[in-house]
């Protein structure tokens, strides 16, 4: 079993290779596609990163599981699952250490030259996110959290916010397409938080979304359908920095289930009541 100070020294170092990789490619993107649907972009240098830390990361500790979004996309492509959701499940649990990358975190910001992005990296022990590290290459930011130990921000403590009602909150949460009918996902919730709260931005980076609220910039973010990739280090972040994690419903967080709600803790029961009264149906 790794100890504190070596889980933070293997995701710092994932992190920091990932977000070299990613400032390198950053403001030159090739190879931009489609996935599994016309609104799932991918661009060379994610696969090209995700590639290169899964390697690095098994040459490390030899016998890990790395479960990352391009990896994913590829079962569903190949056939090996049937849906991301499918794939996703099939990943979940598979050996007891499992390594959560996303090798660029705000793909589309990073088409579009936009410098809110991010390699975010977590790893796992019987399910149990032990350690985190997200950096945003482009603004020199490296948010690192470990389980009991706290979270920092380039080596300074965070602790969440201190508001304590939804009128002064500044919140964030993302907005996705249904692949199927071609709609925009999250507008009634966004309808009915922006009515209650300060303002809500879509920043378009799950992940660093998340570190927000654990710095105390955002006092919440919720979002219906991400990735364990996109979850693990941000949610890890939010806990340690003393918010609170649950899922859309307001039930246990599980990092394998797509809907999140983190906040700072003060607001967290009001927002949750908020999104299931506009979210009935859902």
């Amino acid at each position: 079993m790794l100890d504190a100070e070596s889980l933070r020294n293997a995701v710092v170092d994932v992190a920091l290779r990932g977000g070299e990789m990613l400032r390198h490619h950053f403001g030159a993107a090739r190879g931009v596609r489609t996935k599994t649907s016309r609104y799932d972009l991918v661009t060379e240098a994610d696969e090209a990163i995700e590639a290169e830390l899964a390697r690095y990361i098994q040459r490390q500790f030899p016998g890990h599981a790395v479960v990352g979004e391009e990896d994913i996309s590829r079962r569903v492509l190949s056939g090996q699952a049937g849906s991301r959701e499918g794939a996703v499940a099939q990943a979940a649990g598979e050996r007891e250490w499992e390594w959560l990358i996303d090798p660029i975190d705000g793909t589309t910001n990073f088409i579009h030259g936009l410098p809110i992005v991010a390699t975010s990296v977590a790893v796992m022990y019987h399910n149990e996110v032990l350690a985190g590290a997200v950096f945003n290459p482009i603004q020199d930011e490296l948010y690192v959290a470990v389980r009991r130990h706290g979270a920092a921000l380039n080596g300074r403590p965070l602790r969440v916010s201190a508001e304590d009602a939804l009128a002064r909150s500044l919140l964030a949460t993302g907005f996705q397409y249904d692949a199927v009918e071609g709609k925009r996902v999250n507008l009634d919730l966004f309808r009915a938080v922006l009515a209650e709260a300060r303002n809500v931005r879509a920043i378009g980076s799950a992940a660093l979304s998340l570190c927000y609220v654990g710095a105390g910039r955002l006092s919440g973010f919720w979002e219906l359908r991400l990735g364990p990739w996109d979850l693990a280090a941000g949610t890890l972040v939010v806990r340690e920095a003393g918010g609170r994690v649950t899922r859309l419903d307001g039930g246990a967080f599980d990092v394998w289930q797509p809907s999140v709600v983190a906040t700072n803790g003060r607001i967290h029961d009001a927002l949750v009541t908020l999104l299931k009264e506009a979210g009935r149906g859902l």
